[in-house]
């Protein structure tokens, strides 16, 4: 199903009115909506841990969730900003992107901190840091919600809705106040930038190469 937005070209460099966009119906991203909002209010009243199968599902509902709703609607993935024109070029601004965040963030953390092994989140699993969190994330905050939302009710409500249940999930409340904040302003950068470029990818590049340039920069000192 396609609609008409306002302030977005087809390739999604050069945003321009009266162009359609691929989106998915908002009743059809309804169950995700109602499920990362209970998740998120379970977490930051610390009821989660009454419920142990939802701290060991929730990850894998993100995940799954976006693909079934796409075979039921029977909607393509470009709904969610996954196209292939120009996919490097996206992914590499989402990597220039990504590395200023990062960078800012893990400098306030060592002026904040006093050392270098505080800085970052800690990459563990470079895959899961490059693929397997922007994977799960990206298509379900910045695509799934973020782009049906922006759809409906417009760019940057969207952003701060999605950007506010993305900051408020089980993996990044419990990092703490300070790293929410720098969370939250990545969540308004990464759904900006897939708004504004109209690809995934960029979000996709944004996320993996900020989770990964700590290790990065540990190999090197």
């Amino acid at each position: 199903m396609t609609h008409l937005v306002p302030g977005f070209q087809s390739n999604g460099a050069e945003p321009t009115d009266g162009v359609k966009k691929s989106s998915l119906p908002l009743w059809a991203v309804m169950p995700g909506l109602v499920y990362i909002v209970i998740i998120d209010l379970l977490t930051v009243t610390g009821m989660i841990g009454l419920y142990p199968w939802i701290v060991q599902t929730w990850s894998i509902v993100l995940f799954v969730l976006p693909w079934v709703t796409l075979l039921v609607v029977r909607g393509s993935p470009s709904a969610y900003g996954y196209t292939m024109r120009r996919a490097i070029a996206e992914f590499g601004w989402g990597m220039v992107a990504g590395s200023v965040w990062r960078g800012l963030s893990m400098g306030f953390n060592l002026w904040w901190q006093g050392g270098w092994t505080q800085i970052g989140w800690g990459v563990v699993y470079w895959l899961g840091g490059i693929v397997l969190v922007p994977l799960v994330e990206e298509t379900f905050f910045r695509g799934y919600l973020g782009r049906t939302l922006a759809s409906r009710v417009g760019r940057w409500p969207a952003i701060l809705i999605q950007t506010i249940l993305f900051s408020l999930h089980p993996g990044h409340w419990a990092q703490g106040y300070l790293h929410l904040v720098s969370i939250f302003i990545f969540g308004l950068i990464t759904g900006w930038l897939v708004e504004r470029r109209g690809s995934i990818w960029a979000g996709w590049g944004a996320h993996g190469f900020a989770n990964v340039l700590p290790g990065i920069i540990r190999f090197f000192i």
